[in-house]
């Protein structure tokens, strides 16, 4: 980490694999990234301002993904996986969560409605598939995430195969 404030924000991340956001003070995340806590709040107003910022840019990169595919948002996760990790992890933000599955649904209504497939469906059924898909999917890369082994394919596969054919496809007959 070069920059003051990417040391700021790395440290805040660290401390959050260990403790929840209302627990980590500034001179704690201050004494984390080596510099004082002045600098801290000249950089940032509290502890909640670098984390918001942290989020952002994780948001601002899943909204530059050009592909309206469920393999591009995971290999945008996977590219950051070890923040998203903290964030969805343990002592995560629970704003964070709401927000990746409110990211999720907005691209999976536009989707939706590019396609003529789904035609048959009214907005509130649209709305009611991309919110159960979108948590859903949420749920598995917070699975996957804790499971380093498993590859992008593999969740992809997985996710593909569920959305196309449900859950019945895992039964045997």
């Amino acid at each position: 980490m070069n920059t003051t404030d990417e040391r700021i924000q790395m440290a805040l991340l660290d401390l959050m694999k260990e403790k929840r956001l209302e627990e980590i003070t500034i001179i704690a995340i201050a004494d984390k990234s080596k510099v004082n806590r002045t600098t801290v709040y000249r950089h940032y107003v509290d502890k909640y301002a670098i984390l918001q910022v942290i989020e952002n840019d994780i948001i601002q990169n899943f909204t530059e993904i050009t592909d309206n595919n469920v393999s591009a948002v995971l290999n945008a996760v996977n590219k950051q996986r070890n923040i998203i990790s903290v964030l969805l992890g343990e002592h995560g933000d629970p704003r964070f969560n709401d927000r990746f599955i409110s990211f999720l649904m907005a691209r999976g209504l536009r989707t939706l409605d590019s396609s003529t497939r789904f035609d048959a469906l009214d907005i509130r059924q649209k709305e009611l598939l991309i919110q159960y898909l979108s948590a859903a999917l949420v749920g598995l890369v917070k699975y996957w995430l804790n499971h380093p082994d498993m590859k992008v394919e593999e969740l992809d596969t997985f996710f593909g195969n569920l959305f196309r054919n449900g859950i019945n496809s895992f039964m045997e007959p």
